[in-house]
């Protein structure tokens, strides 16, 4: 029988067919229709030309709003979920649900580029219709429904300006500037500046993967952006801060997994509810501490920053700690001043002490 699809806390507007065609493929597909009837006598027709092994008819319309359900059930456990979410958001409210992926045009791209750049950057818009993208081409090649992509070629390009990063004052000023309603924020700074994690991966950081004899954080492919594990060294200072929150949990909630929880009873969320976002009480303790620009990820670059700045700790290093994909992001984080320039280029001469020659 036909059935409609939960999408966001509601129905879908179409009815969904369900049967198995004769290769035995299941196959699941909105009947375009809201109908009832009508989406009873399709999936008949289909079940039959199915079972006879027939191609089981043209394929129905297909909604953005079916497309962003699938994909993002489909790919819920990328890291990228909650990103993804909020982009499908943005499409959904431009386009609306209903719209038929076959009727929008490169046209239409364009004209949502338009509408996006007057109130976010190139990159914002880049992963959103990059979302739509990688949807299309993520149903054609698994579910087979032979959509074209009107985003081929709609990219911007995006200027690579220098990574903000704070001093080591305006780090103190920030961690000073925290409110004291919000202790755990304190905690989560001081880490995230000492180990260069990312947001998510501190906020969904669980006990069980501190290992405490080699003093390393372990991220699994599934914890990191670039689904590729890495094990993250932590200092005396970082070991201080997870033995505060320890003891934080034994006095709170003992059987709370997560490093970073609620230790209060709120509306939606119980004591040891893992804390989801920090962004309100960041931007606050920024605008207290007059810091402007400032957002969670300054923190991670001011981590490969302030490592740069070493002259014992190569990019290599800095790639590895911070899980980039490549040294060409961490190239970003080396500075040299003309002092260092001077110093290193005196270093080459002493090859001449191994030449028969000497300075004229």
């Amino acid at each position: 029988m036909p059935y409609k699809r939960k999408q966001k806390g509601s129905k879908s507007k179409f009815w969904w067919a369900s049967f198995t065609d004769a290769n035995g493929k299941r196959i699941r597909v909105s009947t375009g229709t809201t109908q009832k009837r009508e989406a009873v006598a399709l999936e008949s027709k289909w079940k039959t030309e199915a079972f006879r092994g027939k191609a089981w008819g043209d394929q129905p319309s297909r909604s953005l709003g079916d497309l962003m359900l699938d994909y993002l059930t489909a790919t819920k456990a990328k890291t990228t979920a909650d990103r993804d979410a909020y982009s499908a958001q943005r499409l959904l409210g431009f386009f609306g649900q209903e719209q038929d992926l076959s009727t929008i045009q490169p046209s239409d791209v364009s004209r949502y580029r338009n509408h996006r750049l007057k109130s976010v950057s190139p990159g914002t818009y880049n992963k959103e219709i990059g979302l739509l993208s990688v949807a299309i081409n993520y149903a054609n090649s698994e579910w087979d429904w032979g959509l074209a992509n009107p985003c081929v070629g709609k990219r911007m390009p995006e200027p690579q300006g220098k990574a903000v990063y704070l001093t080591y004052e305006e780090a103190a000023k920030l961690i000073d500037a925290v409110d004291q309603k919000a202790p755990h924020l304190v905690d989560l700074v001081d880490l995230a500046v000492q180990t260069g994690c990312r947001k998510k991966e501190l906020l969904e950081l669980e006990w069980d993967r501190i290992d405490w004899q080699k003093n390393e954080i372990i991220l699994e492919a599934k914890h990191t952006k670039s689904a590729k594990p890495r094990k993250v060294p932590i200092n005396p200072s970082s070991r201080s801060v997870l033995i505060r929150r320890a003891s934080t949990r034994s006095e709170c909630c003992p059987s709370t997994p997560w490093v970073f929880f609620h230790i209060e009873k709120c509306r939606n969320t119980e004591v040891g509810d893992r804390i989801k976002d920090v962004k309100t009480a960041v931007r606050s303790a920024c605008k207290r501490a007059g810091l402007t620009g400032v957002t969670f990820r300054t923190l991670r670059h001011t981590c490969g920053s302030w490592l740069g700045q070493m002259s014992c700790v190569g990019a290599l290093t800095i790639r590895d700690l911070l899980g980039h994909s490549s040294v060409t992001m961490t190239d970003r984080y080396m500075h040299s001043d003309q002092a260092d320039l001077h110093d290193a280029v005196h270093k080459l001469e002493k090859f001449r002490s191994h030449s028969g020659h000497s300075a004229r």
